[in-house]
């Protein structure tokens, strides 16, 4: 399930087991305080437990801790984070038979960086939380909620401005509406304009990637290399820009050879649909051939700079001038 419909679905019931995944750390830390909340648990230093990595006896060990009863709470409460036991079928065994006949008063959560294996056998019995992007509707309506919290309004134009500046990241929105609240602190005009959107919202690294492109395509040299000496500056690596370069010419390619909807691009590629839309403006300015040609340039220039055989600076200008001729 999609963390959207987390709280709609424990007010029905609360499962044994739910497993988060994803790549949003709010969203992840939200969705298991959403579940301790309803959990209602008044002594957490009893009856809430997280176990790290260091796992001594694998998953013996966090069905004991399963097992036991909670102290004068309804509810316990066991995090795990990270599960990296020995992913093998006594492993899978230990839970399954847990799973049989879990405790009714315990809530283990189960938390994954990277969608494990492990867990998939499971998918019957242990409920996924997707915390990996929320709808469009629900960053907006967020957003909202979020600068009001902050004593901040902006118009919706400006909220998409802003959604598209983080790459629809609610983590990296959360990080930047507190920004913004610091330096309105003492404004008397309390809405957020344009300028403040692009002189302290911090763009994120896929956003310019695109505005690259974009300067790429209509040939404004000046632009592009401006673009790249403001990444240079922010730390980003040169072998981390040619990459994302890599893969976005890769996008491009396979959209200008695909007969799939926008729908069908953005989930295969996975990216927002109104990315695509972005994509396809893009490739008027290109035919098949020379995508290719860019594409396959991209590969080579990141194998001769990942294999230490072109310095990073040398290889971005040596990429950009091949692309702008």
């Amino acid at each position: 399930m999609k963390f959207e419909e987390l709280q709609e679905k424990l007010q029905k019931n609360i499962l044994p087991a739910y497993i988060i995944n994803g790549g949003e750390s709010y969203l992840t830390t939200q969705a298991v305080q959403l579940i301790e909340k309803k959990l209602n648990i008044t002594l957490p230093e009893f009856n809430k437990v997280i176990i790290g990595d260091n796992y001594t006896n694998g998953m013996s060990n966090i069905v004991a801790s399963c097992q036991a009863l909670p102290i004068m709470d309804s509810w316990r409460l066991i995090i795990v984070n990270d599960y990296l036991g020995k992913k093998n079928e006594s492993e899978k065994k230990i839970f399954f038979n847990y799973l049989d006949n879990p405790n009714p008063s315990t809530c283990v959560v189960f938390f994954s960086s990277n969608k494990s294996e492990f867990f998939d056998s499971f998918s019957s019995k242990i409920e996924s939380i997707d915390c990996e992007k929320v709808s469009d509707n629900y960053l907006i309506n967020w957003v909202k909620e979020r600068l009001n919290r902050s004593n901040l309004d902006a118009s919706l134009k400006i909220i998409q401005k802003m959604i598209d500046y983080c790459n629809n990241s609610i983590t990296k929105l959360d990080t930047e509406i507190d920004k913004l609240s610091s330096v309105k602190l003492q404004a008397v005009e309390r809405n957020i304009t344009e300028d403040d959107i692009e002189n302290y919202i911090t763009k994120d690294i896929e956003y310019i990637i695109f505005d690259l492109s974009n300067a790429i395509c209509k040939k404004d040299k000046d632009k592009v290399y401006l673009l790249i000496d403001t990444m240079l500056k922010n730390k980003e690596q040169p072998v981390t820009i040619i990459s994302l370069l890599t893969n976005h010419f890769r996008r491009l390619f396979f959209i200008s050879r695909s007969s799939f909807y926008d729908k069908q691009l953005a989930e295969y590629l996975g990216v927002k649909e109104y990315a695509i839309s972005r994509y396809r403006e893009q490739l008027r300015n290109f035919t098949q051939r020379e995508l290719k040609n860019i594409f396959d340039k991209c590969i080579e220039i990141e194998f001769e700079i990942k294999s230490g055989k072109m310095e990073g600076k040398n290889a971005i200008s040596y990429l950009i001038a091949f692309i702008l001729k």
